[in-house]
């Protein structure tokens, strides 16, 4: 894990070098990543994951050549209205791979699991510095209420962990109703997910194991999750 993270660190001082510092265009990191921007805990993840607006042209064209040259390039697509770019780097049988989001971010389900990277998203994200490795490296990361949004539509078991941490370390974001409606084609995914999925985890009683497993720390507990419980039920 540590060499994974020692290569996406590489590869992300060399995108930031090709792009002026994540400016031109500008890249906003989303995914585990960011996650350290926000709370206190991080974990390893194996992709580090990118979003930027969709303009005339496509940006991401021109960051397949820079990364082509360093990677092997998994998968490329391109629609109407969004793109996608996989890079992969390969060492001592070790994959780190770099998502690259343009337009939209859309998950396993392409008709409902889509949030809308809009101009907001953009030009409201923060240039933080990320401890990567041994090193850190500036890069921009959404506003909270924008990256909330995204674990809440992903809503895999990760991103459930992550969004107890979050609200356990943030409260509900103040503008998440409203963000939701102007980044979200179908806004009633949200509370669907909330119902069916996040608040449902949360509650398992094997939750905190699963969290603490991940987080290698033992500081989340019982009263804790409660009132993560009570938060998300606020939006319902």
């Amino acid at each position: 894990m540590k060499r994974r993270e020692e290569e996406i660190g590489k590869l992300l001082e060399f995108l930031s070098k090709k792009s002026a510092g994540f400016k031109k265009p500008k890249l906003v990191l989303i995914g585990g990543y960011a996650l350290r921007a926000f709370v206190p805990f991080s974990r390893y993840t194996r992709d580090c994951d990118f979003a930027l607006k969709r303009k005339n042209g496509w940006a991401i064209d021109e960051i397949k050549k820079w990364l082509s040259k360093n990677t092997v390039v998994e998968s490329f697509e391109k629609r109407d209205d969004y793109g996608f770019l996989r890079c992969v780097r390969v060492f001592d049988k070790i994959r780190a791979a770099l998502d690259l989001m343009e337009g939209k971010v859309v998950g396993r389900d392409e008709k409902r699991q889509v949030v809308i990277i809009d101009e907001e998203f953009v030009e409201n994200s923060k240039l933080v510095k990320l401890k990567i490795a041994e090193k850190e490296i500036g890069v921009f990361v959404p506003t909270y209420a924008d990256y909330m949004i995204l674990k809440m539509i992903s809503c895999r078991p990760s991103d459930v962990r992550d969004i107890a941490t979050l609200i356990w370390k943030n409260k509900i974001p103040s503008k998440i109703r409203k963000r939701a409606k102007e980044l979200l084609p179908d806004p009633k995914l949200l509370e669907d997910n909330l119902r069916k999925i996040i608040i449902p985890e949360i509650s398992d009683e094997r939750f905190i194991n699963s969290w603490r497993g991940m987080f290698l720390t033992s500081e989340l507990n019982e009263d804790v999750k409660r009132e993560v419980i009570n938060q998300l039920r606020s939006l319902l």
